[in-house]
């Protein structure tokens, strides 16, 4: 049996994610390919106020990139989870 540690997000793209969570609304992760790569990357999209204006309007910020489609996936289902 071959054991894999969990891909964890970096301090950084943790950091963000938690002030996304504390000031973001409706958010969502998404999962895009890069083109003609075989990278992946993870995004959070989120609805934020503009700071000037107060108006809310779409955001979204890059987390992690990775070779490692399947554990991407799982990263991205134990992220949504932790929102629930």
């Amino acid at each position: 049996m071959v054991y894999c540690r969990p891909m964890e997000l970096p301090q950084d793209a943790a950091r963000a994610l938690e002030a996304v969570r504390r000031t973001g609304r409706d958010l969502r992760f998404e999962i895009k390919k890069a083109c003609e790569q075989e990278r992946w990357r993870l995004k959070v999209l989120y609805r934020a106020p503009d700071p000037k204006t107060g108006e809310e309007s779409p955001v979204q910020i890059g987390l992690l990139w990775s070779e490692d489609l399947a554990a991407l996936e799982e990263l991205r289902r134990r992220l949504e989870g932790e929102r629930a």
